[in-house]
């Protein structure tokens, strides 16, 4: 009799776990199931999803406006973008503890004063190559290709 007792009490307490892992995963319909929350249910301040395309590549026929590009000023050197889209705007991040400028080397194409942190200029309209330097440091020189 203590067999059918301890089986009859194994089967209860293995019935109760089905049931009760059953109802933790939504497994069993009713009133006390629901659904996960939307995105926007959980954070309410959370932007609709968008189906925007993607960019293109350059020169394929993109009407977007000209591809952005970075100079970094670390150093006393220049780096970073040495192309960029005509009419492109140029963040420059001047990483040093001095000022600095980017000034085209012949004509007026491009002259900026770039102070610590970051700053902007935009690059010419017209395709070519222009070399640059610093009007405070000497030995900073650089070369811009608009293309």
């Amino acid at each position: 009799m203590k067999a059918s007792k301890r089986t009859g009490s194994a089967l209860g307490l293995a019935a109760a776990a089905v049931v009760l892992a059953l109802s933790g995963c939504g497994g069993m319909s009713g009133s006390g199931t629901t659904a996960a929350p939307t995105l926007t249910e959980q954070f309410p301040s959370a932007p609709a999803a968008t189906t925007e395309p993607a960019p293109t590549a350059s020169g394929t026929g993109s009407t977007s406006a000209a591809a952005a590009a970075e100079i970094l000023i670390k150093g006393f050197k220049y780096q970073g973008a040495e192309t960029a889209s005509p009419g492109a705007e140029i963040t420059v991040i001047n990483e040093d503890a001095e000022a600095h400028t980017i000034t085209a080397d012949t004509g007026n194409a491009f002259d900026a004063n770039i102070q610590v942190g970051t700053g902007t200029f935009t690059a010419p309209t017209e395709p070519g190559t222009y070399p640059y330097h610093c009007n405070f440091h000497g030995n900073m020189k650089g070369t811009l290709t608009v293309k």
